[in-house]
Formats: C-alpha cells, sequence, structure tokens
C-alpha cells in the first residue's frame, strides 16, 4: 500500500508543478515581457515593402468572377523579385484586400507561401493564378 500512496504522492506533486508553470507562464503575459515581447512583434512584422506597398510592380488586372469584377496585381521586393512576392486581390467595392505572400528561402527550390486576409476558395484560386502567371515554368 506504501508503494501505492507514494506514486499518488508523486503524481499529485508533478501535476501540481504543471498547473503552477502554466499558471505563470501564459502566452499573453509571455508577449508583452522582455525577451517575448520582441520576439512575437518581429514574428507578427511584414518586410517593409509588403507592409509600405512599395515594391517591384506589374499593372494591375480586372478580373471577372461569377459575374463580381476583381483588381488583381502583383509586387515584389526590388533587386529580389525571384524570391519574394506578393499577389493581391481587391474587391469589387475595394473595401476588402487578400493577398498571397510567397518567399523562397536562399538556396531553396519552393517557395514558402502564407495567405492573407483570410480568402474562400474563390480568392485563393485568383491569388494562385496570379502568382502561377508570373512566375511561368521554363
Amino acid at each position: 500500500m506504501s508503494q501505492l500512496l507514494s506514486r499518488v504522492v508523486l503524481g499529485l506533486a508533478l501535476a501540481g508543478f504543471a498547473v503552477g508553470v502554466s499558471a505563470e507562464n501564459r502566452l499573453p503575459d509571455l508577449t508583452t515581457q522582455a525577451p517575448y515581447k520582441k520576439a512575437y512583434a518581429a514574428m507578427l512584422a511584414y518586410p517593409d515593402w509588403v507592409s509600405t506597398g512599395q515594391g517591384t510592380v506589374a499593372p494591375v488586372e480586372k478580373v471577372v468572377v461569377d459575374g463580381k469584377t476583381y483588381t488583381v496585381g502583383q509586387m515584389c521586393k526590388p533587386h529580389d523579385c525571384a524570391d519574394n512576392q506578393l499577389n493581391v486581390v481587391f474587391s469589387p467595392d475595394a473595401k476588402h484586400a487578400w493577398g498571397l505572400l510567397s518567399v523562397r528561402a536562399e538556396n531553396a527550390e519552393e517557395f514558402d507561401q502564407q495567405y492573407l486576409g483570410m480568402p474562400d476558395e474563390t480568392i485563393k484560386k485568383l491569388l494562385k493564378k496570379s502568382f502561377a502567371d508570373n512566375n511561368p515554368t521554363d
């Protein structure tokens, strides 16, 4: 019986330790404390050329899907278009925007792609088509 009791006590002690750790270190708390705050902000930041909309560009296009006319554009990081691109779709009323940020690491073949603005499947298809049109395969 004493072996069972010692296991129960050890289990409760470990459970108490785990609860104590999680209560003291919650993600919202860490995001406001050094050094986590700086790392968290850096994770959420986009490159300047994306944030300011100041990249190398081509003319935008008007694309009709299901009777609605969307504005579609593409830009890339100056002097590094091959590895840093942003495709954007604006809603017909220009009140919503969605994007596809495509970044390729040095010596990588594939892009790491991130959707912006929570696009639905229709908008994702427009973004992917815009990306494909600007990146033809040889």
